[in-house]
């Protein structure tokens, strides 16, 4: 995996908007995926080089279950990646990767325990 920058550049996080914009874009409207009721692109991550980009994707009840649509959306890379070179504005096309992001997950499951607690001190 390559090295992500933590202090990205200002022209890194240009390109990885353009990328996030480009590529929900694509999945909303050009991809076949598995059955899946809202998936959204989160951010986007790049290498220092520009030539690596993570692309994070959250899935509102996926059907199946979430690896198959990550192993779908890797499946769907080369054509992505074609279509991502078509609309980004640089010279290079990073080549791209996709991650399940499972903040919103683990901000859900914090939240519950954060109520949980709450309700046990109200009753004590």
């Amino acid at each position: 995996m390559p090295e992500y920058s933590k202090r990205p550049a200002p022209r890194s996080l240009r390109v990885a908007d353009q990328i996030k914009r480009i590529i929900g874009h694509l999945l909303d409207h050009e991809v076949k995926l598995p059955k899946v009721d809202m998936l959204t692109v989160t951010r986007v991550e790049m290498s220092n080089d520009l030539k690596h980009a993570g692309i994070y994707v959250s899935l509102l009840n996926p059907v199946p279950d979430s690896e198959t649509v990550i192993r779908s959306l890797r499946g769907h890379n080369k054509e992505l990646r074609y279509m991502l070179g078509s609309q980004l504005q640089s010279k290079y096309v990073p080549a791209i990767k996709f991650f399940l992001d499972e903040s919103i997950k683990q901000s859900a499951r914090i939240h519950a325990i954060i109520e949980e607690l709450e309700q046990k001190s109200q009753h004590d």
